[in-house]
């Protein structure tokens, strides 16, 4: 594999219609992953032409954050989650370090960005998955990326006041799962229940895992953590098998 989105075409080729991600409004397939993803990819290219830029997505935890991700990912340019429970102030550092990133989110979410997004460029998923894609013209982009090109930067937790992007980059991932594959024998039978918030580095195990092997990812509802009876019967009910939890 040489760039991270190879997982997602490699897993839609073998399993199109199988299970990829399941959050609590709706189960997605690897083929509808990847369609998803082409659309958010398509859309950046075509409306904003951004290169090696960075691509923020504020949306609800659920599959479409690994839509977004993946999407950038195939634009040629690098996400950074900033979850919609995050103090203002918070966002506002994260986007002073990256000046001016793109901004995804929905419609349900788009008057809250315009608060705090100021001169950056917003867009509704909505709009993206309502416009065609061209996968030719996404081809081209993502036949550019090499495995050294960044892939994501998530912020640290700020302890000192000021929150510290982290850059990772294709080559990085890539070998981490890996050997994470390799070490814990994970393959299509495996379903992952994902506890960890995708700003977490923790979630990385979770989503390339599953993107890699053909994998199933459970995203987990958060009330689900009060409730440990609850919690099981779901574990139980999606059969997850193994999980990354801290």
């Amino acid at each position: 594999m040489r760039i991270v989105t190879d997982y997602l075409d490699h897993s839609a080729a073998l399993f199109p219609d199988k299970m990829a991600v399941v959050d609590q409004y709706r189960t997605v397939t690897f083929q509808e992953l990847k369609e998803e993803a082409l659309h958010i990819a398509s859309y950046i290219i075509k409306r904003f032409g951004r290169w090696h830029a960075p691509v923020c997505f504020y949306l609800d935890k659920s599959a479409y954050c690994i839509s977004a991700m993946m999407g950038i990912a195939y634009s040629g340019n690098f996400y950074t989650p900033i979850d919609t429970k995050m103090p203002a102030t918070r966002i506002e550092k994260i986007l002073e370090t990256l000046v001016k990133p793109l901004m995804i989110t929905d419609r349900k979410h788009l008057s809250q960005v315009e608060q705090f997004s100021g001169d950056s460029d917003v867009f509704c998923l909505e709009d993206a998955m309502n416009e065609p894609y061209d996968e030719k013209e996404v081809r081209k982009v993502t036949n550019q990326i090499i495995d050294t090109d960044v892939l994501y930067v998530l912020f640290t937790s700020g302890s000192t006041g000021n929150p510290k992007g982290v850059i990772i980059g294709h080559r990085s991932v890539i070998d981490y799962i890996d050997w994470v594959t390799d070490t814990f024998h994970f393959d299509e039978n495996t379903v992952l229940g994902n506890q960890a918030p995708f700003y977490f580095d923790n979630s990385v195990l979770d989503i390339y895992t599953m993107l890699k092997n053909s994998a199933t990812l459970c995203i987990i509802p958060q009330i689900n953590f009060a409730f440990p009876i609850k919690l099981m019967e779901f574990m139980q009910y999606h059969k997850i098998n193994t999980i990354f939890w801290v």
